[in-house]
């Protein structure tokens, strides 16, 4: 039998069949038994080494969002659920918040199927929205406040009535919510469900605009009853969320109650299991797919004490850390970096609790990660700063680190359920150790780009077998163990005298060098190959020159060919971060200050200088 057959005969399996024959695969993993290899990921499933035969079995509940959240946590009334700012929320409490939230939407005319736009960061009252919306079998549409381009329309092609936006959006929203469809703005003060909840007195709605503060708007909702709960349906929506951007203007992604429970249910199954009443830190924005299933509703379903603070400064994070000692984070490398800024770190503080500590958004090399992890010795923590990789339209999680994973660059394994393929131009799956682009198959993954047919067929491609993969845009590798490293953007890459130049090849040759923080090479806006290089803070750096002919050197030594050497530098204390703590690459290449430029004839004839 080829290997097309063979795949044919998979993709053919029943869902037990294939269950039992990841139990088959586990035990050739584990060196439990011994069984044939292909040599390539998506048969051998390398990764099944780290999962118990339990787990390989346990079925997903076929429940709603709501429906889980709520029988999970019924019998515990009196434990917290949130803190927000000081206050504390039992579970008790923020059911019935949950109930009133949907009462008042009822009240104001939504019903299943409709859509509500929210404007906002993460709010205890975002979360009453989102699970009291999802009661009634309505979708919690989170939009980019950032990303306002086109937001009218597409807030219109949903023929959306009500807006949830908070106070420090309103302004900035407002053109948006007259050009469209919207015909009430419920005002949510930062402060709402904080102690401080007095002082939102001073936002004043405007009445000739239709805005109604948070407050009054649950009153109008008083007396409705309640209908019974909506039952599961498959790929019934439940919440749109919003792309990165990256390949232009913001889409928005409609996850399912299905990619919300297949997301959160998987992470357990590999060990990632947050205690009952464990604390963990949220700060994702609930506009990301993380935000809103990694960082909310994974933790809520096991009983976690979720604290919340909807600001992403550096500053805030490290000191949040340091003052409540979570036991659980997810946040963006950026915020993490925070704790390599010695300014930040204050000499009391603890993290003594910390155990399921996850960054993603974008890379980190291994020695960044190390630096990041003896602070947190420091505080007499004893975990590791595990990496993830996901994508808004996978509905977050693709691959994780776990505590039984290697402690390497990698981003882990893909989570259950889950199979990444690495592929090549034509879309076949090349060997353990090649590189291609990384297509994800993935139960929690988006059911379209809202309202864009088009951009939905482009993203998803189906096989010879009609499995359907989504195109992540990413280009990487997966290891003997199953683990997936990802290199960068396929898009990353520099055009040099007709020469393809991955970026990422290139900064990760500038990485090894002993006196690099961190870097970054793209091609600019003026079209030239530019590298921005942080250094360590011990590093001596009185003769730039010098320092950027060893980086020319050490690239000259690998690839024995000019065209892959920048000539352009700059020296940068840190990256300029967007508002949700990312690289911001696009003021990056707009700069036009402070480069120094060696040109690269100098590196090549030391080198020749030096064979004679």
């Amino acid at each position: 039998m080829d290997l097309h057959d063979y795949r044919r005969k998979l993709s053919t399996l029943t869902k037990l069949e294939q269950k039992q024959r990841d139990v088959y695969l586990s035990k050739i993993s584990k060196g439990i038994i011994f069984g044939p290899s292909t040599g390539y990921p998506t048969i051998d499933k390398p990764q099944l080494k780290y999962m118990t035969e339990e787990n390989i079995l346990l079925d997903v509940p076929a429940k709603n969002v709501y429906q889980e959240i709520y029988d999970n946590n019924k019998d515990y009334p009196n434990n917290i659920a949130i803190q927000y700012f000081g206050k504390k929320i039992t579970y008790r409490k923020f059911f019935e918040k949950i109930d009133k939230t949907a009462k008042a939407f009822l009240a104001n005319g939504v019903k299943k199927g409709d859509y509500v736009t929210i404007y906002a960061a993460g709010t205890p009252e975002i979360l009453y929205t989102f699970y009291g919306l999802a009661r009634l079998g309505a979708v919690a549409s989170f939009m980019d406040p950032f990303a306002l381009i086109s937001a009218d329309e597409k807030i219109s092609n949903c023929n959306v009535k009500i807006a949830v936006v908070m106070d420090k959006f309103l302004e900035s929203t407002k053109n948006v919510v007259r050009k469209s469809t919207i015909e009430r703005v419920v005002v949510l003060p930062t402060l709402n469900s904080s102690p401080l909840g007095l002082i939102t007195k001073s936002v004043k709605p405007d009445k000739s605009a239709n805005e109604i503060l948070w407050d009054d708007f649950i009153k109008s909702g008083k007396g409705t009853p309640l209908p019974a709960d909506i039952p599961f349906e498959h790929d019934m929506p439940v919440a749109t969320v919003c792309s990165s951007g990256s390949t232009g203007v913001p889409k928005q992604i409609v996850l399912t109650h299905d990619s919300f429970e297949n997301s959160v249910h998987a992470y357990p199954k590999i060990d990632v299991i947050i205690e009952r009443g464990q604390l963990v830190y949220q700060v994702v924005p609930p506009w990301a797919s993380t935000g809103l299933s990694s960082s909310i509703h994974m933790p809520l379903i096991q009983g976690a004490h979720l604290f919340m603070d909807p600001r992403f400064e550096r500053k805030v994070f490290v000191k949040n850390n340091l003052k409540f000692n979570p036991y659980g984070t997810i946040a963006s490398t950026s915020l993490f970096r925070g704790f390599l800024d010695e300014s930040l770190l204050s000499k009391k503080g603890c993290l003594s609790h910390q155990s399921v500590c996850f960054q993603g958004g974008e890379k980190v090399e291994m020695k960044e990660k190390l630096a990041i992890e003896e602070v947190f010795k420091k505080y007499n923590s004893h975990s590791k700063l595990m990496n993830g990789y996901g994508q808004c339209e996978c509905g977050a999680g693709i691959c994780t680190q776990t505590k039984h994973t290697p402690a390497n660059a990698t981003v882990g394994i893909p989570i259950p359920g889950v199979t990444v393929m690495i592929a090549d131009s034509n879309k076949e799956e090349v060997l353990v150790g090649k590189c291609g682009e990384i297509l994800v198959n993935t139960p929690c993954g988006m059911k379209e780009y809202l309202n864009n047919p088009e951009k939905t067929n482009d993203y998803f491609y189906f096989d010879k077998n009609n499995i359907k993969w989504n195109c992540t845009g990413d280009y990487g590798f997966i290891n003997e163990n199953g683990e997936l490293t990802v290199l960068g953007r396929a898009s990353d890459y520099s055009i040099v005298n007709g020469k393809k130049i991955f970026n990422f090849d290139l900064e990760r040759i500038i990485f090894k060098m002993p006196f690099i923080q961190n870097c970054d090479v793209f091609t600019d806006d003026s079209g030239e190959l530019v590298a921005h290089v942080i250094l360590k803070d011990n590093y001596d750096n009185t003769n730039p020159a010098d320092t950027i002919r060893k980086i020319q050197s050490a690239i000259l030594d690998v690839y024995q060919d000019s065209d892959y050497i920048p000539e352009k530098y700059k020296f940068r204390d840190e990256f300029p971060a967007g508002v949700t703590s990312k690289r911001d690459v696009a003021a990056m290449k707009a700069e036009t200050d402070g480069f120094i430029r060696i040109p690269k004839e100098v590196i090549i004839n030391q080198v020749q200088d030096k064979i004679k």
